[in-house]
């Protein structure tokens, strides 16, 4: 273990003990020998702690649990408690996808020395674990992601280097990945792998259900890094079609090759993938050609 480079993974919580054993149990069940997971709690009153101390030995992980000013504060205070050499950022209702997250990483890491920021692509699962969209991710492109934010953020691992420059910013509430991602993405090399890395949890009480203050804070982030970007029409919907398109075959691809046996938690595959994965049906039409009508490019 000691040629293995020590990977930490942070998990800020509040209130999520519905999902957090099943965070716990994607990290511990990776096949990755020298990982270590990092809890931060910002004083939940749910179950969040009971299971934080049911797992207490059971394999590598810490925790506090201290009032803090939100998720990006609970996310660098893991940043600055993490000692390893590659670091990941797994919220307490995401999970990790496979047993092997953390090893292909590290390789990819090793064979591409120069690269900072590692991401790949992700399934959404539902509060039930049932998958409902597996969610394929462009090869990098700065320009892109001024149009639209593609990275997965539970599937995205960064180079220690990256953390000991930079921080999440703690004013804002929403887009605070995106705004990271901008941020590095002038700065550090990114690299995409054509593997699911993470699942990222839809449901109820998650903070993207507020559309309306999440665009406000979007469209502020996007004036502080994408002014001098040139983001015509044409390449929008190219983004949109063909991104679509893609993630629609990869959806059902991916679909037929699922190794059961591989997977870190028990997930159900809903049988209407293959239909709601990114379709050009009727409603995502609409959706599609409202935004280009609010020309709301991202």
């Amino acid at each position: 273990m000691r040629d293995k480079p020590l990977v930490s993974i942070v998990t800020p919580s509040y209130n999520q003990g519905r999902f957090i054993e099943d965070t716990i149990l994607s990290v511990k069940n990776q096949d990755y020998p020298n990982i270590e997971h990092i809890i931060v709690d910002g004083g939940s009153t749910d179950n969040t702690l009971e299971i934080l101390k049911k797992y207490e030995g059971t394999y590598n992980m810490r925790w506090i649990s201290e009032p803090d000013e939100g998720q990006s504060d609970a996310v660098n205070k893991g940043f600055k408690m993490a000692k390893g050499e590659i670091i990941g950022w797994l919220n307490s209702d995401d999970v990790y996808f496979s047993r092997d997250v953390v090893s292909s990483i590290v390789e990819e890491f090793e064979k591409n020395p120069e690269v900072d920021v590692i991401y790949g692509d992700g399934v959404q699962i539902d509060e039930k674990n049932r998958i409902i969209r597996i969610s394929k991710s462009p090869e990098w492109s700065y320009n892109r992601l001024c149009r639209m934010c593609f990275i997965i953020q539970p599937s995205v691992f960064f180079k220690r280097r990256v953390i000991d420059n930079d921080l999440l910013d703690t004013t804002l509430n929403y887009s605070m990945d995106y705004e990271f991602w901008l941020r590095l993405g002038q700065r550090y090399k990114f690299k995409c792998v054509n593997k699911i890395l993470s699942g990222d949890r839809f449901h109820k009480k998650m903070k993207r259900i507020h559309k309306t203050a999440q665009r406000k804070e979007t469209e502020k982030v996007i004036s502080s890094y994408c002014r001098l970007v040139p983001i015509s029409v044409l390449s929008w919907i190219s983004d949109q079609i063909i991104l679509g398109i893609t993630k629609r075959i990869y959806g059902i691809y991916y679909i037929l090759k699922i190794d059961s046996s591989n997977l870190t938690i028990t997930f159900e595959i809903d049988s209407r993938l293959a239909i709601t994965n990114r379709t050009l049906d009727l409603p995502s039409i609409l959706n599609f050609v409202g935004k280009l009508l609010k020309r709301e490019f991202y």
